[in-house]
């Protein structure tokens, strides 16, 4: 009997993680307004004028698919490729488009893009990245509830505590992989150009490259201010506030 409510406060706080997701989705109070009134710009293709709304909206971290898809579709009008190619990372991130994803390798296949090759890690990745909080919290959940079931097992001094043991070093693992390394942005897309590739972390290192924007690199690191990226295979640095991570 001793069991029913901890379940139940384990799936109550699983069920609460879930809703603050939601939460950081939908827009409401001041950023609702701005959203509504985008949209409406949008309609009577006052494109410059929307863009300055959905930024205002997605600066105070509220989003929706519907709304990053435009916001690529307004930068990439605007001639701004690192923009575009940013919010269309975005909203295949949270919707799992295919178009998107097509649109985007057409766009970095006409601009020459470096880094857009689609692999089945990447899109493993983009997948735990839009559940983070939900497989945390059941997670969690696993690892308190196999905790509990450790503990009643060894007070009533039952057999095979065995099977438990290792179910839970399982979810232990699972959870701490997915704490430290699900949420970490792994990829960033270049905002300006010139962008200059550095060989260090450094502005006195040789210069290994210079690439213009909308080329999409894969973090490996940071360091000071400097991002430690890959670039032809090659690991290079780069000044981060050149780069936007790919992640909401």
């Amino acid at each position: 009997m001793q069991r029913r409510p901890l379940i139940l406060s384990i799936f109550i706080l699983a069920s609460n993680l879930t809703l603050a997701q939601s939460d950081t989705l939908t827009p409401s109070g001041t950023s609702a307004i701005n959203l509504a009134k985008a949209d409406s710009l949008f309609s009577a293709r006052q494109f410059t004028q929307a863009a300055d709304l959905y930024q205002a909206v997605f600066q105070d971290h509220h989003y929706s698919p519907a709304m990053l898809l435009k916001m690529a579709f307004i930068h990439e009008g605007l001639g701004h490729l690192g923009e575009s190619m940013y919010y269309l990372n975005l909203y295949h991130l949270v919707s799992n488009d295919v178009q998107a994803q097509k649109k985007m390798e057409e766009l970095a296949e006409k601009n020459q893009l470096e880094g857009y090759e689609s692999d089945a890690s990447t899109k493993i990745y983009g997948w735990l990245q839009e559940h983070y909080l939900p497989l945390t919290a059941i997670l969690a959940s696993l690892n308190i509830l196999l905790l509990a079931l450790l503990i009643q097992n060894r007070r009533r001094r039952l057999a095979g505590p065995g099977g438990i043991l290792f179910a839970l070093a399982l979810t232990l693992t699972l959870l701490f992989l997915q704490v430290n390394y699900s949420k970490q942005t792994r990829r960033g897309i270049v905002t300006h150009a010139p962008t200059f590739l550095m060989s260090g972390p450094s502005a006195g290192s040789s210069v290994v490259s210079i690439i213009g924007e909308g080329h999409q690199l894969h973090i490996k690191g940071q360091q000071d201010v400097w991002l430690k990226v890959e670039w032809k295979e090659k690991e290079v640095y780069v000044r981060n506030f050149l780069v936007r991570g790919v992640a909401l």
